[in-house]
Order: C-alpha cells, then structure tokens, then sequence
C-alpha cells in the first residue's frame, strides 16, 4: 500500500496543473471563467464539503459519541440548502468574485478588508485541519513520519493551486468527488459484511452509541452551536462562494447546492458508523487514529488502498479550494484594495499569497495537532465575525446598516470569536463566546439601524 500514497499525490497534481495554460487572468484564476457545468460545480462542492472533518473528524467523533457525531457534517446540510434556495440569486446577481468583495459592492472597502482579514486568519485553520488529518493517514501507510507527511501533502496542494488556479482546482474535485464515494462505499460493505453484519455490529457497539438526534454526550445545545458556527459557514463561505460564482448559470449553481446538501446526509453517517465500528473493535486507541487504523487493521488490503485513496482526494480536495480561496481573498480583497494593483498583478500575487499561505498553514497545523481543533478555530473566528454582515447585506432590506455599523458589528464578533477560539486565552465564558459574537454581529447592527430609522422617519414627520 506504499506505492498507493505517491502515485495519487502524483496523479492530483498532474490532474491539477493540465489547467495552468488557461489560468491568466482574474476570471480564469479566480472563478475559472463563470464557465462551470453543473457537474462540476456539483463535483467541486461535494468535494471541497467532504474533507478531514467529515472523513478523519467524524470517524473520531463517532468512534467517541457514536451516531450523534454525523452530526459534525449533517449541519452543513440545512446551510447548503439555504445556499441553494435563497443565497444563490442574490449572490450571482452581483458581479463579484470573493464574499468580501461582496461585502465591498454592499458596504464599501472598508467593512471588505476588515472582513478579508478575519477570513485570511480563519481559513488558515480550515487549510490546517486537512494537513493534520492526511499527516495522520499518510504517515501511517508510508515510510516516513507524520510531518514529513504533512510537508509533503501541503507542497502538492500548493504547486497546483498557484499554477492552474480555479480551474485546476475544480478538475481535481470532480475527480476526487467520485473517488470519495468509492472509497466510503466498499469500505462500509466490506466492514460490515466481515464482522457478522449489521446486528453483530450493533450487539459490540456501546451501549447508547446509536441514540440519535442527541445522546447522554451530545445534547441539542451542543448541536446549535454546531448549526450556528459550523453549519452557517455552509450558507456563507468563502469557499461555497467561490464555487456558486464560478458556476454558468445560476440554476447550475443552485441544483449543485441543493445536490449536494443531498448527498451529505448518507456521507456524515456512513462515517460516524465506521467510528463506531472501530470503537466495537478497539475500544482503547485514540479517537482520530480510529480511521486510520481501520484501514491497517480491519479491512481487506484492495479495499483498505480504495479507501485510503477516497481519502486522500478528500483532504485535498478540501484543502486546495480553502487554500486557493484564501490567497485570492488576501491578494484581491487586501493588497489590491490598498495598492491599486493592476489584474496581472494581482493574479500573480494570489499565487504567491497560495503559497505563503499554505506554509503558514503548515505551521498552524503542527500547533493545533487536531483536525477537529484546527477547524473549530477556523470557524469560531470566521462565523462570529463575517457571518452577521453577508447575512444582513444579502437580506437586510430597509434594515441594512450603513457601512460604519457593519463595520462596528463585524470587529465587535470577531474579537469575541477570536478570543473564544485562542487556546492561550482564558477569558469568562470562553466556549460560548463565538456564538455570542456571531449574535452580536447580528444584532448590534440590527437594533443600531432601527434606532436611525426611527429617528429618520420622526424627521420626516416633523
């Protein structure tokens, strides 16, 4: 199975850099020419939805909370159907490339750089949590050690994201797409047909393991929170965004969402079932090693490769489109607001910030050391602070706040985001704090906006 690791991390980036020639200009680099079929979109998005949280991550959770840990991946569904059936319309109706620059068509550059930044920070997480979880598979199946691993996996993603861009990205999706239904698919067959079926399965599982929607560990407090900051990123995220822009229509771009979504569900518990299957037969390894060692341990060498090879397309594929995002963000959203700079240039310095960006990425990854840590960081900052003013400018109405007040609810969410995600601080109150920051961002700009309404109408009369 050594062979196997090299030889897909070859084929990706060969998939991936047969895209460079096309990718010169901020449309191609950007949204691969707004020319996306509606298989790839959907391809693309599924891929890019199904990376080391809802592979390494839920297969953790599962094998520690059992059937309620699908519940890590099934909040992106209500956020994907949102997307496609409400976001989607307005969103393409704008003629943008990034949510921040959404945010500068809406409220002006200010609220977009602000904005900008808290994505560049959080996403860098997001990048992170796909390189700890394929050090941890790589690094159990090849020779070398987990960082090396690490280092390896990040110089792929990075050289074909900064030579092909969009374009390159999205190729490599839909392959990775069909090659993560494979992997999951045979690998649940087989694992369940080896060790008795489904009722012996369920017979050496932990008592309590199958309890769904909530269980004596995972209550419906626990899944809000996850609703409003992991599942809200599904509806509003840099990354979702990108693929919906880059689509040819905009019924293509809703239909992947929506397909999507639907395809989520059979994934999220078909991965916290495997957790529970290596939980019934090794109940005394590390959580998010679980995965891991049910390839080298519980199923059959072909499938065990198959499975391994699912895998491995999911983390890049997750990783690359965050990675690919983040430095478009950073270059067109950041630098170029400040500086001016022309569109060649501002292509060039995207793939220069994908690579700087992913070495970052690289070093965030070996501090957190947890692909569920690294991403819970990620979307704490991000959801606290960005999601308030898309989801007010989008559909604020009479009750869009002007720019200053965007601005004041997205710095007052992401620092309580940002302090509730840091592991350094202690602070009252700290796990809740993202989510307290996110209702801030909503609603100090919303009563804020009221008040002057108010005020506003009282002139008139008078």
């Amino acid at each position: 199975m050594h062979i196997v690791l090299p030889v897909a991390l070859l084929v990706f980036l060969l998939v991936g850099l047969s895209a460079h020639r096309s990718a010169s200009t901020r449309d191609d680099y950007f949204v691969a020419g707004r020319a996306g079929s509606k298989i790839a979109i959907t391809g693309s998005l599924f891929a890019t939805a199904v990376g080391g949280s809802a592979t390494v991550g839920v297969v953790g959770l599962g094998y520690t909370l059992g059937l309620t840990g699908a519940w890590w991946t099934l909040v992106g569904v209500p956020g994907l159907l949102l997307l496609g059936l409400v976001v989607v319309p307005r969103l393409r109706a704008y003629n943008v490339y990034t949510l921040p620059g959404l945010l500068e068509t809406v409220y002006g550059t200010r609220v977009s750089v602000v904005a900008a930044i808290l994505i560049v920070i959080a996403w860098t997480g997001i990048v992170a949590g796909q390189i700890v979880a394929a050090g941890l598979l790589l690094a159990e199946f090849g020779a070398g050690s987990k960082t090396l691993w690490m280092a390896g996996f990040t110089v792929v993603l990075i050289v074909y994201a900064v030579l092909g861009g969009q374009r390159a990205v999205i190729k490599t999706d839909v392959v990775q797409a069909g090659v993560i239904l494979l992997g999951l698919g045979v690998a649940v067959v087989s694992l369940v047909s080896a060790h008795g079926g489904p009722t012996a399965l369920g017979e050496a599982i932990p008592s309590g393991s199958l309890a769904f929607p909530t269980s004596s560990e995972f209550d419906w407090t626990d899944i809000g929170k996850l609703l409003l900051l992991v599942g809200v990123s599904y509806m509003v995220g840099p990354d979702m965004y990108s693929r919906m822009l880059s689509a040819r229509t905009t019924s293509g771009a809703r239909s992947a969402a929506l397909y999507t979504a639907i395809a989520l569900i059979p994934v999220a518990f078909l991965a916290a079932g495997m957790g529970m299957v290596a939980r019934a037969l090794a109940p005394d390894i590390a959580p998010e090693t679980a995965l891991p060692w049910l390839i080298g341990t519980a199923l059959p060498e072909t499938v065990a490769a198959i499975l391994l090879l699912g895998l491995v397309a999911a983390l890049m594929s997750s990783a690359d489109s965050t990675l690919l995002g983040q430095g478009i963000v950073l270059a067109n959203d950041i630098v170029r607001q400040l500086w001016h700079l022309s569109d060649r240039h501002t292509v060039l310095l995207a793939r220069l910030a994908v690579a700087v960006l992913g070495l970052a990425s690289l070093a965030i990854a070996s501090y957190f050391g947890g692909v569920i840590a690294s991403l819970m960081f990620a979307y704490s900052v991000f959801a606290a602070g960005v999601v308030g003013p898309v989801i007010l400018g989008l559909f604020g109405g009479r009750y869009r706040p002007t720019a200053n007040v965007a601005l004041l609810g997205l710095c007052l969410g992401g620092s309580l985001g940002l302090l509730g995600a840091l592991p350094m601080v202690t602070v009252p109150l700290k796990p809740l704090l993202p989510v307290i920051g996110l209702a801030v961002s909503v609603l100090v700009p919303l009563v804020i906006t009221k008040i002057q309404c108010r005020y506003s109408q009282s002139d008139l009369v008078v």
